[in-house]
C-alpha cells in the first residue's frame, strides 16, 4: 500500500502491479459522528500543489517498488488535504452519491468537546473541507447514526451530548442544498439512546438496542418514514455498538457487546415477513417539518445555547431541549417474530471480535469482517475474513499486513454503500511525524476494491440484473420509443380489473366487445375494450417475443388476425402484463418499477400457468410463500384460485383468517369483487367466530387461523412461540 499527497486527481501510484488507484467514479460516504473531533483548519494542508517527490510507504512499512515492479493488487492509501480533522469519536459513516464523504458531530478524543459541523471529503481530490449548513441545526452529540435516504437525504436520529443526555430526536440532512429540518414525528418514540444500530428497509428506519445511561437496550422499533410514524417497541437482544442489515427478508445483527461487556461474535436474525411489521393504517405519504428555531446568545425559557470555543463559522449555536423524558419506557413485550442464533465456538479462520477493531459489512451473501490493528492483538491476526450466509462458514481472504498495514496503520472508520464493493477506510499511521506527535487524525484514506479479493453482489436467476448482464441491456430497449419496436400488446387499465368488473370472466363483457360505433358501422378493432377502460400500449419486438414465449411463437406461425394487425389484446391488468413482458427480455422478477409488489407477482403467476411458462411459475411461486404479507395476502388468495394453485391458496387463505384485522384494512382487500368477497368469508367453517384482541391475549399462533376449525388459543402477549423456533445453532 502506497501513501501519495492527494492532487485534484489521484495521481498514479509509483507501481502499476502492487498499488491500486480508485475509481473516478465510485460510492460517495456520509460521517455522521459520535465522537469528539477538533477540526482545525491548518494553512500548510490546504490544497498544496502535489509533490513529485513525495514520501510513499507502503502499508508493510517497506517502500514502494518502481513502476516496472510486478505483483499482485494492494490498495493504496492517500494522505488527505484541506482541513485537519482530529480522531472522531464513536463517529457513524453512510454511503450516498459517487464523490464525497460527509462527517457530522462527534467529540474529539483529547479534549471531549462535542460538535455540531459538517465536513465534507472529496473522494477525487482528497480533501476535506468544511460545509456551510442552514436550517434547524441539530444539538451538539455523540453516539448518533446517519443514515442515507432517498432524494439525496440523510436521517440523524439519537446519541448524547456531552452532559450525558440521551437523545431520541429525528433530523433531515438535504445534500444538495445543506439544509437542515426536523419532521413532525406521531406515535410514541423510543427513549433516548448511543452507539445503537440502525438499518433501512422498505421506508422503514428500524433502530435496535444501544445503550442509556449504564442499562444496554435490547428493544426494538422502528419509524414509518412514510408517514412519519413511530411503531411500538419490542423486547429483543441486549446490544450496543454493533451492526444491522436486511437481506432476504431478514434483519440481521452482528457484533459489539451485551449487558456483560463482552465483545460477541453471535449471529442473530429476525423474521420481518411477520404481520407486526406490516403498514395497516392508509395515511398520505409525505411529513411536515418543524420551523427553525431562533434563539438569542442569552438563555431563554428551557433552551441553553451551547457554543463551541472555537471559531467554525459555517455553525450557528443550536439550542439544547432536555427531553421530557429521560428514562428508559417500561419493559416492552418479546418481539413476536421468529429469531435464530448461531455461535461460532471454533475455527482456524474464525475472526476473535475480542482481540483488534473490526469493522463488518454485509456483501451480497457474504459478511466481511476488517480485522485492524489494536493494542490487543499481533499484526499478523488483521486481515480481512468473511463468513457465506448461505453455508456458514468462515473463511479468512486476505491478509493484514499486506492488505491493512498491520500494525503500521490504524483506521478508525469503515465507510461502504449497502450495494457497493468500494470500501474506504479512514485512520491515520502510527507513524505520524509528519502529522502530530502524540495525536491521531483522520488524516489518510485506503480505498479498496472487494471485487479484487472474489467479493460479488450475487444476483439468483430471477433477480435484478446489473449492468454488464444481458438482461440489462434489453431491458434497456423494451417499451422504448427509440428501440426500434415492431409490435404492440394492449391490456387493461388496472383500475378496470379491480371489483365487480373482474367478474366478467376476467374481460370487459362481450356486451362492451364488438359493439358497433355511433354511426352503427362496426369498429375495424373490434376485438378490443373500449380505449378509456385500456392501458398505454407496450412496444415490443417481435424477435424477443418469439424466442421467449411459445404461445405468441404459435399465434405468430399461424398467421393469426393478430399477426397482420401487429398488436395484441390480452385480458389482465397492464401492470401485470408489463411486469410479464419485462420478464421475458431480463428474465427477472425482482421488485423494480416494473414489478413493484407481490400482488404483481401473483397476477404473473396466473399468466405464467395460462401459457405454460414452468419457469416463471417457479420464480413466482419462491416469492410467493416466502414473501406473502398483510397488504397483499387477499390478492394473493384471489389470484391463486384463478391459476388452480390450491396450496398457495390454503396458505394465503389460513394468514388472511389469522391476521384478519389487519387484512380487511388493506388496500389489496378492498380491491376484491363481490363474489371473491363472499368465497373469502366462506374459507371459516361453520363453528368459527370473530375474537377480540383481549380475548386471545393479543394476537392468535402462527399457522391456526383466527376462527378456523373453532379452536382458539390462549397466546402470552408478545412471547415468542415455540412453533416458530428461537434457533440457537451451534457452529464449529
Amino acid at each position: 500500500m502506497s501513501l501519495l499527497p492527494p492532487t485534484p486527481q489521484p495521481p498514479a501510484p509509483a507501481t502499476t502491479a502492487n498499488t491500486h488507484v480508485p475509481p473516478t467514479s465510485h460510492s460517495t460516504i456520509f460521517a455522521a459522528g459520535a465522537s469528539s473531533n477538533s477540526f482545525v483548519p491548518n494553512s500548510s494542508h490546504m490544497q498544496v500543489s502535489p509533490d513529485k517527490n513525495a514520501r510513499k510507504k507502503s502499508l508493510s512499512g517497506g517502500v514502494v517498488v518502481g513502476e516496472d515492479g510486478v505483483g499482485s493488487y494492494r490498495p493504496v492509501a492517500y494522505r488527505t488535504e484541506g482541513v485537519r480533522l482530529a480522531c472522531l469519536v464513536n463517529a457513524s459513516v453512510t454511503v450516498c452519491g459517487e464523490d464525497s464523504i460527509y462527517a457530522f458531530g462527534g467529540f474529539d478524543q483529547y479534549t471531549d468537546e462535542v460538535f455540531n459541523h459538517v465536513l465534507k471529503l472529496d473522494l477525487h481530490s482528497f480533501t476535506w473541507t468544511l460545509v456551510d449548513n442552514y436550517g434547524d441545526i441539530p444539538s451538539v452529540r455523540m453516539g448518533h447514526t446517519t443514515t442515507y435516504w432517498r432524494d439525496d437525504k440523510l436521517i440523524i436520529f439519537g446519541g448524547e451530548n456531552e452532559q450525558r443526555v440521551f437523545l431520541s430526536d429525528v433530523y433531515i440532512f438535504d445534500i444538495p442544498s445543506a439544509t437542515w429540518s426536523q419532521p413532525v414525528l406521531s406515535g410514541h418514540p423510543p427513549c433516548g439512546r448511543s452507539r445503537h444500530a440502525v438499518v433501512l428497509h422498505d421506508d422503514k428506519l428500524f433502530i435496535l438496542g444501544g445503550i442509556h445511561n449504564n442499562p444496554v437496550l435490547d428493544d426494538i422499533c422502528y419509524l414509518d418514514l412514510k408517514t412519519m410514524t413511530w411503531s411500538r417497541s419490542w423486547k429483543w437482544v441486549a446490544r450496543f455498538d454493533h451492526q444491522a442489515w436486511v437481506r432476504e427478508g431478514k434483519l440481521w445483527i452482528f457484533g459489539g457487546m451485551g449487558k456483560e461487556m463482552d465483545r460477541t461474535g453471535e449471529l442473530i436474525s429476525l423474521d420481518l415477513s411477520h404481520p407486526v411489521f406490516a403498514r395497516t393504517e392508509i395515511k398520505q405519504i409525505g411529513y411536515a417539518t418543524r420551523p427553525s428555531r431562533v434563539m438569542s446568545e442569552a438563555t431563554t425559557g428551557q433552551g441553553r445555547v451551547l457554543r463551541s470555543h472555537r471559531s467554525y463559522g459555517p455553525n450557528s449555536p443550536r439550542p439544547l431541549f432536555n427531553p421530557r423524558r429521560n428514562t428508559p419506557p417500561p419493559k416492552p413485550n418479546v418481539v413476536p417474530a421468529a429469531t435464530s442464533s448461531i455461535r461460532f465456538l471454533w475455527g482456524r479462520d474464525i475472526p476473535s471480535e475480542a482481540h483488534g477493531t473490526h469493522f463488518h459489512h454485509l456483501c451480497g451473501s457474504t459478511l466481511l469482517d476488517f480485522v485492524t490493528f489494536a493494542n490487543t492483538i499481533r499484526s499478523s491476526e488483521t486481515g480481512l475474513s468473511a463468513l457465506d450466509l448461505r453455508e456458514m462458514t468462515w473463511r479468512k481472504i486476505a491478509d493484514g499486513t499486506d492488505m491493512l498495514g498491520g500494525a503500521n496503520w490504524r483506521w478508525h472508520y469503515l465507510a461502504i454503500a449497502p450495494n457497493s464493493t468500494m470500501a474506504y477506510l479512514l485512520g491515520c499511521p502510527t507513524d505520524n511525524d509528519d502529522i502530530g506527535e502524540g495525536e491521531e487524525y483522520l488524516s489518510d484514506v485506503l480505498p479498496i476494491d472487494l471485487t479484487q479479493f472474489g467479493m460479488h453482489l450475487d444476483l439468483q436467476p430471477g433477480e435484478k440484473p446489473v449492468d454488464g448482464m444481458l438482461g440489462w441491456d434489453l431491458g434497456k430497449v423494451f417499451d422504448s420509443d427509440d428501440s426500434g419496436s415492431d409490435f404492440i400488446i394492449r391490456a387493461m387499465k388496472d383500475e378496470a380489473a379491480e371489483g365487480d368488473e373482474w367478474d366478467v370472466e376476467g374481460m370487459w363483457g362481450r356486451n362492451m366487445i364488438g359493439s358497433p360505433t355511433s354511426d352503427g358501422q362496426q369498429r375495424e378493432d373490434d376485438d378490443l375494450p373500449p380505449e378509456n377502460v385500456m392501458g398505454p400500449p407496450i412496444r415490443c419486438h417481435k424477435l424477443i417475443l418469439l424466442s421467449r414465449w411459445r404461445h405468441f411463437t404459435s399465434l405468430y406461425n399461424a398467421r393469426m388476425r393478430e399477426f397482420h394487425r401487429g398488436r395484441l389484446y390480452l385480458p389482465e391488468p397492464y401492470t401485470v402484463v408489463r411486469a410479464f413482458l419485462y420478464y421475458l427480455y431480463t428474465d427477472s422478477i425482482a421488485k423494480s418499477s416494473y414489478c413493484p409488489d407481490i400482488s404483481t407477482v401473483a397476477g404473473m403467476l396466473v399468466m405464467a400457468n395460462l401459457y405454460d411458462i414452468s419457469r416463471l411459475r417457479t420464480l413466482c411461486l419462491n416469492r410467493l410463500y416466502n414473501e406473502l404479507d398483510v397488504e397483499s395476502a387477499a390478492v394473493v388468495w384471489e389470484r391463486a384460485g384463478v391459476a388452480g394453485e390450491e396450496a398457495l391458496r390454503k396458505k394465503a387463505a389460513g394468514f388472511v383468517l389469522t391476521y384478519w384485522g389487519r387484512v380487511v384494512r388493506t388496500r389489496g382487500f378492498r380491491r376484491l369483487s363481490r363474489r371473491s368477497l363472499m368465497e373469502l368469508c366462506e374459507e371459516v367453517d361453520e363453528e368459527g367466530r370473530v375474537m377480540g384482541g383481549d380475548e386471545t391475549g393479543w394476537e392468535s399462533s402462527p399457522g391456526t387461523p383466527m376462527g378456523m376449525g373453532g379452536d382458539v388459543r390462549e397466546v402470552v402477549p408478545g412471547s415468542l412461540r415455540e412453533d416458530e423456533g428461537d434457533e440457537d445453532e451451534e457452529m464449529s
